[in-house]
Protein backbone atom coordinates (compact mmCIF):
# COMPACT_ATOMS: atom_id res chain seq x y z
CA UNK A 1 0.00 0.00 0.00
CA UNK A 2 1.31 3.31 -0.89
CA UNK A 3 1.02 5.91 1.77
CA UNK A 4 0.49 9.52 0.76
CA UNK A 5 3.42 11.79 0.77
CA UNK A 6 3.33 15.01 2.51
CA UNK A 7 3.87 16.35 5.85
CA UNK A 8 1.69 13.69 7.57
CA UNK A 9 3.23 10.62 5.94
CA UNK A 10 6.22 10.45 8.20
CA UNK A 11 4.08 10.96 11.29
CA UNK A 12 1.99 7.94 10.51
CA UNK A 13 4.98 5.73 10.32
CA UNK A 14 6.23 7.08 13.65
CA UNK A 15 2.88 6.40 15.30
CA UNK A 16 2.82 2.83 14.11
CA UNK A 17 6.21 2.17 15.62
CA UNK A 18 5.14 3.61 18.97
CA UNK A 19 1.94 1.52 19.16
CA UNK A 20 3.77 -1.62 18.30
CA UNK A 21 6.33 -0.98 20.99
CA UNK A 22 3.72 -0.30 23.68
CA UNK A 23 1.73 -3.38 22.83
CA UNK A 24 4.84 -5.58 23.01
CA UNK A 25 5.69 -4.15 26.39
CA UNK A 26 2.18 -4.79 27.67
CA UNK A 27 2.31 -8.39 26.57
CA UNK A 28 5.69 -8.86 28.21
CA UNK A 29 4.42 -7.33 31.43
CA UNK A 30 1.39 -9.60 31.44
CA UNK A 31 3.55 -12.69 31.03
CA UNK A 32 5.78 -11.78 33.98
CA UNK A 33 2.75 -11.33 36.36
CA UNK A 34 1.23 -14.73 35.46
CA UNK A 35 4.50 -16.60 36.23
CA UNK A 36 4.80 -15.14 39.77
CA UNK A 37 1.26 -16.18 40.84
CA UNK A 38 1.27 -19.83 39.71
CA UNK A 39 4.75 -20.94 40.83
CA UNK A 40 4.70 -21.08 44.75
CA UNK A 41 7.75 -22.82 46.42
CA UNK A 42 7.09 -26.40 47.74
CA UNK A 43 9.15 -28.49 50.32
CA UNK A 44 11.22 -31.28 48.91
CA UNK A 45 11.05 -34.81 50.34
CA UNK A 46 14.59 -35.91 50.76
CA UNK A 47 17.02 -38.04 52.71
CA UNK A 48 16.34 -38.44 56.49
CA UNK A 49 18.45 -39.93 59.25
CA UNK A 50 16.65 -41.76 62.09
CA UNK A 51 17.91 -42.53 65.62
CA UNK A 52 16.51 -45.84 66.95
CA UNK A 53 14.85 -45.55 70.39
CA UNK A 54 16.10 -47.73 73.28
CA UNK A 55 14.40 -51.06 74.01
CA UNK A 56 11.13 -50.57 75.84
CA UNK A 57 9.92 -52.48 78.90
CA UNK A 58 7.34 -55.25 78.65
CA UNK A 59 4.74 -53.33 80.64
CA UNK A 60 4.45 -50.77 77.83
CA UNK A 61 4.89 -47.03 77.85
CA UNK A 62 6.06 -44.22 75.57
CA UNK A 63 9.11 -43.61 73.41
CA UNK A 64 10.66 -40.93 71.18
CA UNK A 65 12.10 -41.15 67.66
CA UNK A 66 14.61 -38.47 66.51
CA UNK A 67 14.58 -37.34 62.83
CA UNK A 68 17.55 -35.48 61.28
CA UNK A 69 17.15 -33.89 57.85
CA UNK A 70 17.49 -30.58 55.99
CA UNK A 71 15.23 -27.74 56.95
CA UNK A 72 13.42 -27.77 53.59
CA UNK A 73 12.80 -31.53 53.69
CA UNK A 74 9.25 -32.71 54.52
CA UNK A 75 8.53 -36.09 56.04
CA UNK A 76 5.63 -38.44 56.96
CA UNK A 77 5.58 -41.08 59.72
CA UNK A 78 3.71 -44.42 59.72
CA UNK A 79 3.85 -47.93 61.21
CA UNK A 80 2.37 -51.35 60.47
CA UNK A 81 2.71 -52.63 64.07
CA UNK A 82 -0.64 -52.69 65.85
CA UNK A 83 1.02 -52.40 69.24
CA UNK A 84 2.74 -49.12 68.28
CA UNK A 85 0.30 -46.23 68.43
CA UNK A 86 -0.01 -42.48 69.02
CA UNK A 87 2.57 -41.27 66.45
CA UNK A 88 2.82 -37.52 67.05
CA UNK A 89 3.31 -35.56 64.91
CA UNK A 90 2.43 -37.75 61.94
CA UNK A 91 4.22 -35.40 59.52
CA UNK A 92 6.63 -32.49 59.60
CA UNK A 93 9.54 -30.67 58.00
CA UNK A 94 13.15 -30.44 58.96
CA UNK A 95 14.69 -32.04 62.04
CA UNK A 96 12.34 -33.05 64.86
CA UNK A 97 11.08 -35.68 67.29
CA UNK A 98 8.14 -38.08 67.03
CA UNK A 99 6.60 -39.55 70.19
CA UNK A 100 4.78 -42.86 70.24
CA UNK A 101 3.31 -45.43 72.65
CA UNK A 102 3.66 -49.19 72.90
CA UNK A 103 1.16 -51.59 74.47
CA UNK A 104 2.05 -54.11 77.20
CA UNK A 105 3.80 -57.23 75.95
CA UNK A 106 2.28 -60.20 77.76
CA UNK A 107 3.96 -62.84 75.61
CA UNK A 108 7.00 -64.78 76.79
CA UNK A 109 9.07 -63.48 73.83
CA UNK A 110 10.41 -60.02 72.96
CA UNK A 111 9.00 -58.32 69.86
CA UNK A 112 10.07 -55.82 67.20
CA UNK A 113 8.10 -53.30 65.15
CA UNK A 114 8.97 -50.73 62.49
CA UNK A 115 8.33 -47.01 62.17
CA UNK A 116 8.70 -45.66 58.61
CA UNK A 117 9.78 -42.08 57.79
CA UNK A 118 9.92 -41.21 54.07
CA UNK A 119 10.74 -44.82 53.23
CA UNK A 120 13.41 -45.09 55.89
CA UNK A 121 12.74 -47.65 58.66
CA UNK A 122 13.71 -47.67 62.29
CA UNK A 123 13.25 -50.68 64.57
CA UNK A 124 11.31 -50.44 67.86
CA UNK A 125 12.05 -53.31 70.27
CA UNK A 126 10.14 -54.37 73.40
CA UNK A 127 11.20 -56.80 76.08
CA UNK A 128 9.31 -60.04 76.72
CA UNK A 129 6.63 -60.09 79.39
CA UNK A 130 7.73 -61.56 82.74
CA UNK A 131 6.49 -65.09 83.15
CA UNK A 132 6.25 -66.42 86.71
CA UNK A 133 5.79 -69.90 88.05
CA UNK A 134 4.93 -70.75 91.65
CA UNK A 135 4.96 -74.07 93.42
CA UNK A 136 3.31 -75.98 94.74
CA UNK A 137 0.11 -74.94 93.01
CA UNK A 138 -1.86 -76.09 96.05
CA UNK A 139 -1.02 -76.84 99.66
CA UNK A 140 -3.06 -78.33 102.53
CA UNK A 141 -2.56 -77.12 106.09
CA UNK A 142 -4.02 -78.33 109.45
CA UNK A 143 -6.70 -76.49 111.39
CA UNK A 144 -4.11 -75.69 114.07
CA UNK A 145 -2.36 -73.35 111.63
CA UNK A 146 1.39 -73.12 111.15
CA UNK A 147 4.00 -71.86 108.71
CA UNK A 148 4.80 -72.75 105.11
CA UNK A 149 6.34 -71.39 101.93
CA UNK A 150 5.98 -71.40 98.16
CA UNK A 151 8.75 -71.02 95.58
CA UNK A 152 8.83 -68.46 92.76
CA UNK A 153 10.58 -69.08 89.43
CA UNK A 154 11.15 -66.06 87.16
CA UNK A 155 13.82 -64.46 84.92
CA UNK A 156 16.42 -62.47 86.83
CA UNK A 157 15.22 -59.10 85.52
CA UNK A 158 11.62 -59.73 86.52
CA UNK A 159 10.55 -58.20 89.81
CA UNK A 160 7.55 -59.53 91.70
CA UNK A 161 5.39 -58.93 94.76
CA UNK A 162 3.34 -61.57 96.54
CA UNK A 163 -0.22 -60.88 97.70
CA UNK A 164 -3.07 -62.83 99.28
CA UNK A 165 -6.85 -62.54 99.35
CA UNK A 166 -7.23 -64.10 102.83
CA UNK A 167 -6.94 -62.22 106.14
CA UNK A 168 -5.89 -65.42 107.92
CA UNK A 169 -2.79 -65.82 105.70
CA UNK A 170 0.11 -63.61 106.79
CA UNK A 171 2.94 -63.21 104.24
CA UNK A 172 6.43 -62.90 105.66
CA UNK A 173 8.45 -62.27 102.46
CA UNK A 174 9.38 -58.93 100.86
CA UNK A 175 9.13 -58.21 97.10
CA UNK A 176 11.82 -59.95 95.09
CA UNK A 177 13.20 -60.51 91.61
CA UNK A 178 14.08 -63.66 89.75
CA UNK A 179 13.82 -66.91 91.66
CA UNK A 180 12.71 -66.62 95.28
CA UNK A 181 10.60 -67.88 98.17
CA UNK A 182 7.40 -66.54 99.72
CA UNK A 183 6.92 -67.48 103.37
CA UNK A 184 3.54 -67.45 105.06
CA UNK A 185 1.89 -68.21 108.39
CA UNK A 186 -1.68 -69.38 109.02
CA UNK A 187 -3.85 -68.51 112.00
CA UNK A 188 -5.70 -71.24 113.88
CA UNK A 189 -8.97 -72.19 112.18
CA UNK A 190 -11.82 -72.56 114.66
CA UNK A 191 -14.55 -72.95 112.04
CA UNK A 192 -15.24 -74.75 108.79
CA UNK A 193 -12.56 -75.68 106.25
CA UNK A 194 -11.36 -72.69 104.19
CA UNK A 195 -9.03 -71.78 101.35
CA UNK A 196 -7.12 -68.72 100.20
CA UNK A 197 -4.76 -67.73 97.39
CA UNK A 198 -1.18 -66.44 97.34
CA UNK A 199 -0.57 -64.70 94.01
CA UNK A 200 2.68 -63.75 92.27
CA UNK A 201 2.14 -62.05 88.92
CA UNK A 202 -0.44 -64.05 87.01
CA UNK A 203 0.27 -67.26 88.91
CA UNK A 204 -1.13 -68.37 92.25
CA UNK A 205 -0.95 -71.10 94.85
CA UNK A 206 -4.10 -72.23 96.67
CA UNK A 207 -3.75 -72.74 100.43
CA UNK A 208 -6.40 -75.03 101.96
CA UNK A 209 -6.82 -75.23 105.72
CA UNK A 210 -8.78 -77.95 107.49
CA UNK A 211 -11.72 -76.93 109.65
CA UNK A 212 -12.78 -77.91 113.12
CA UNK A 213 -15.84 -80.15 112.96
CA UNK A 214 -17.79 -81.86 115.70
CA UNK A 215 -16.36 -85.23 114.72
CA UNK A 216 -12.76 -84.05 114.68
CA UNK A 217 -13.20 -82.46 118.11
CA UNK A 218 -14.89 -85.36 119.87
CA UNK A 219 -12.90 -85.03 123.09
CA UNK A 220 -12.67 -87.77 125.71
CA UNK A 221 -12.02 -87.53 129.44
CA UNK A 222 -10.54 -89.95 131.94
CA UNK A 223 -11.69 -90.95 134.45
CA UNK A 224 -15.39 -90.33 133.82
CA UNK A 225 -16.23 -90.61 137.54
CA UNK A 226 -14.59 -90.68 140.95
CA UNK A 227 -15.48 -91.15 144.64
CA UNK A 228 -13.96 -88.86 147.22
CA UNK A 229 -14.11 -89.16 151.02
CA UNK A 230 -16.30 -87.00 153.24
CA UNK A 231 -13.24 -84.99 154.28
CA UNK A 232 -13.02 -83.62 150.71
CA UNK A 233 -9.84 -83.15 148.68
CA UNK A 234 -8.52 -82.51 145.19
CA UNK A 235 -8.36 -84.48 141.97
CA UNK A 236 -7.80 -84.17 138.22
CA UNK A 237 -9.36 -85.26 134.95
CA UNK A 238 -7.34 -85.80 131.74
CA UNK A 239 -8.69 -84.43 128.44
CA UNK A 240 -7.81 -85.92 125.04
CA UNK A 241 -8.69 -83.79 121.98
CA UNK A 242 -7.35 -82.71 118.60
CA UNK A 243 -4.68 -79.99 118.55
CA UNK A 244 -7.04 -77.36 117.17
CA UNK A 245 -9.96 -78.29 119.39
CA UNK A 246 -10.79 -75.77 122.09
CA UNK A 247 -12.71 -76.81 125.20
CA UNK A 248 -13.81 -75.50 128.58
CA UNK A 249 -14.53 -76.95 132.01
CA UNK A 250 -17.19 -75.87 134.51
CA UNK A 251 -18.62 -77.10 137.80
CA UNK A 252 -22.28 -77.89 138.29
CA UNK A 253 -22.04 -78.26 142.09
CA UNK A 254 -21.39 -75.52 144.64
CA UNK A 255 -19.08 -77.76 146.66
CA UNK A 256 -16.77 -78.53 143.69
CA UNK A 257 -14.38 -75.85 142.41
CA UNK A 258 -12.29 -75.89 139.20
CA UNK A 259 -8.72 -75.07 140.25
CA UNK A 260 -6.94 -75.40 136.88
CA UNK A 261 -7.68 -76.09 133.23
CA UNK A 262 -10.91 -74.09 133.02
CA UNK A 263 -10.16 -73.72 129.27
CA UNK A 264 -7.71 -75.28 126.86
CA UNK A 265 -7.11 -76.80 123.43
CA UNK A 266 -5.84 -80.19 122.42
CA UNK A 267 -4.81 -82.53 125.21
CA UNK A 268 -5.02 -81.10 128.70
CA UNK A 269 -5.83 -81.57 132.36
CA UNK A 270 -8.56 -80.18 134.62
CA UNK A 271 -7.96 -79.87 138.36
CA UNK A 272 -10.76 -79.66 140.95
CA UNK A 273 -11.30 -79.34 144.72
CA UNK A 274 -14.18 -80.80 146.73
CA UNK A 275 -15.15 -79.30 150.09
CA UNK A 276 -15.64 -81.47 153.18
CA UNK A 277 -19.02 -83.17 153.44
CA UNK A 278 -20.86 -82.48 156.67
CA UNK A 279 -23.92 -84.47 155.73
CA UNK A 280 -24.97 -87.54 153.89
CA UNK A 281 -23.38 -88.83 150.70
CA UNK A 282 -23.77 -86.55 147.70
CA UNK A 283 -23.05 -86.44 143.98
CA UNK A 284 -21.89 -83.52 141.82
CA UNK A 285 -20.79 -83.16 138.19
CA UNK A 286 -18.30 -81.25 136.08
CA UNK A 287 -18.77 -80.53 132.38
CA UNK A 288 -15.42 -80.93 130.65
CA UNK A 289 -15.03 -80.60 126.87
CA UNK A 290 -18.70 -81.39 126.50
CA UNK A 291 -18.36 -84.56 128.58
CA UNK A 292 -19.77 -85.18 132.07
CA UNK A 293 -17.52 -86.08 134.96
CA UNK A 294 -19.33 -87.41 138.06
CA UNK A 295 -17.92 -86.98 141.56
CA UNK A 296 -19.46 -88.89 144.46
CA UNK A 297 -18.61 -87.89 148.01
CA UNK A 298 -19.09 -90.21 150.97
CA UNK A 299 -21.28 -89.22 153.88
CA UNK A 300 -19.77 -87.85 157.07
CA UNK A 301 -19.30 -90.71 159.58
CA UNK A 302 -21.42 -89.46 162.46
CA UNK A 303 -21.74 -91.02 165.92
CA UNK A 304 -24.42 -89.87 168.32
CA UNK A 305 -25.00 -90.21 172.02
CA UNK A 306 -28.18 -89.22 173.87
CA UNK A 307 -28.38 -88.72 177.61
CA UNK A 308 -29.94 -89.72 179.77
CA UNK A 309 -30.94 -92.92 178.10
CA UNK A 310 -34.06 -93.17 180.34
CA UNK A 311 -36.13 -90.84 182.46
CA UNK A 312 -38.77 -91.54 185.14
CA UNK A 313 -41.26 -88.77 185.70
CA UNK A 314 -44.16 -88.08 188.05
CA UNK A 315 -47.75 -88.82 187.24
CA UNK A 316 -48.55 -85.15 186.98
CA UNK A 317 -48.02 -83.43 183.63
CA UNK A 318 -44.60 -81.91 183.15
CA UNK A 319 -41.60 -81.55 180.84
CA UNK A 320 -38.07 -82.78 180.44
CA UNK A 321 -34.99 -82.68 178.20
CA UNK A 322 -32.47 -84.96 176.52
CA UNK A 323 -28.99 -83.92 175.41
CA UNK A 324 -27.50 -84.90 172.00
CA UNK A 325 -23.76 -85.14 171.46
CA UNK A 326 -22.21 -85.60 167.96
CA UNK A 327 -19.80 -84.13 165.42
CA UNK A 328 -20.21 -80.58 164.13
CA UNK A 329 -21.38 -81.67 160.71
CA UNK A 330 -23.73 -84.40 161.83
CA UNK A 331 -27.43 -83.74 161.55
CA UNK A 332 -30.16 -85.50 163.46
CA UNK A 333 -33.92 -85.55 164.02
CA UNK A 334 -36.33 -86.38 166.86
CA UNK A 335 -39.75 -87.98 166.94
CA UNK A 336 -42.18 -89.14 169.60
CA UNK A 337 -43.47 -92.70 169.69
CA UNK A 338 -46.16 -92.16 172.35
CA UNK A 339 -49.25 -89.94 172.13
CA UNK A 340 -48.71 -88.52 175.59
CA UNK A 341 -45.14 -87.41 174.79
CA UNK A 342 -44.77 -84.21 172.71
CA UNK A 343 -41.57 -82.72 171.28
CA UNK A 344 -41.55 -79.04 172.15
CA UNK A 345 -38.12 -78.10 170.72
CA UNK A 346 -35.12 -79.77 169.12
CA UNK A 347 -37.10 -81.74 166.55
CA UNK A 348 -33.95 -81.64 164.43
CA UNK A 349 -30.46 -80.18 164.52
CA UNK A 350 -26.78 -80.39 163.52
CA UNK A 351 -24.01 -81.10 165.95
CA UNK A 352 -24.66 -80.99 169.68
CA UNK A 353 -28.15 -80.04 170.76
CA UNK A 354 -31.01 -80.38 173.26
CA UNK A 355 -34.39 -81.97 172.83
CA UNK A 356 -37.24 -80.68 175.02
CA UNK A 357 -40.43 -82.60 175.49
CA UNK A 358 -43.58 -82.51 177.56
CA UNK A 359 -45.74 -85.29 178.94
CA UNK A 360 -49.38 -85.45 179.86
CA UNK A 361 -50.69 -86.47 183.29
CA UNK A 362 -51.05 -90.19 183.92
CA UNK A 363 -54.59 -91.07 184.96
CA UNK A 364 -54.19 -94.83 184.72
CA UNK A 365 -53.93 -97.09 187.78
CA UNK A 366 -50.49 -98.26 186.71
CA UNK A 367 -47.18 -96.89 185.45
CA UNK A 368 -46.74 -96.31 181.74
CA UNK A 369 -43.78 -96.12 179.37
CA UNK A 370 -43.21 -94.22 176.14
CA UNK A 371 -40.21 -93.67 173.87
CA UNK A 372 -38.57 -90.94 171.81
CA UNK A 373 -36.25 -91.56 168.87
CA UNK A 374 -33.43 -89.00 168.94
CA UNK A 375 -30.55 -89.11 166.41
CA UNK A 376 -31.41 -92.69 165.69
CA UNK A 377 -31.28 -93.63 169.34
CA UNK A 378 -34.34 -94.74 171.37
CA UNK A 379 -34.75 -93.22 174.82
CA UNK A 380 -37.45 -94.15 177.31
CA UNK A 381 -39.74 -92.01 179.43
CA UNK A 382 -41.46 -93.90 182.28
CA UNK A 383 -44.31 -92.16 184.09
CA UNK A 384 -45.53 -93.17 187.53
CA UNK A 385 -49.16 -93.98 188.26
CA UNK A 386 -51.08 -91.52 190.37
CA UNK A 387 -50.73 -91.96 194.15
CA UNK A 388 -53.54 -93.79 195.97
CA UNK A 389 -54.49 -95.85 192.96
CA UNK A 390 -54.20 -99.64 193.04
CA UNK A 391 -53.18 -102.05 195.91
CA UNK A 392 -49.93 -101.19 197.65
CA UNK A 393 -49.56 -97.93 195.84
CA UNK A 394 -47.69 -96.15 198.59
CA UNK A 395 -45.22 -98.94 199.11
CA UNK A 396 -44.60 -99.23 195.40
CA UNK A 397 -44.05 -95.51 195.03
CA UNK A 398 -41.61 -95.42 197.88
CA UNK A 399 -39.58 -98.24 196.42
CA UNK A 400 -39.47 -96.59 193.00
CA UNK A 401 -38.30 -93.32 194.51
CA UNK A 402 -35.26 -94.97 196.10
Amino acid sequence: MKRPAGPHGRDWRRSSIIVTTVWSAAIAAACETSSTITQAPTPVKCQVTLAAPPMLDADGGSGTLSIDTAAECAWDVSTTAEWITGLSPASGQGAGNVSFRVAENDSPSPRDGVIVVNGEQVRVSQRAGCQFDVGPSSLSMPAAGGSGRITVTAPNECTWTASTDAEWIALSSSPGSGNGVVGFKLARNEGEARSGVIAVGNRHSTISQAGVSASSCAATIAPASHTIPAAGGSGAVAVTAGNACRWTASSNASWITITSGAAGSGNGRVGYLALANIGGSRTGTLTIAGQTFTLTQSALLCTFSVSPGKQRVEAEAGSGTFSVSTGGGCSWTTQSNAPWLTITSGAGGTGDGTVSFSYAANTDDRDRKGTLTIAGRTVEVEQKKPKGKGKGDDNDNEEEDD
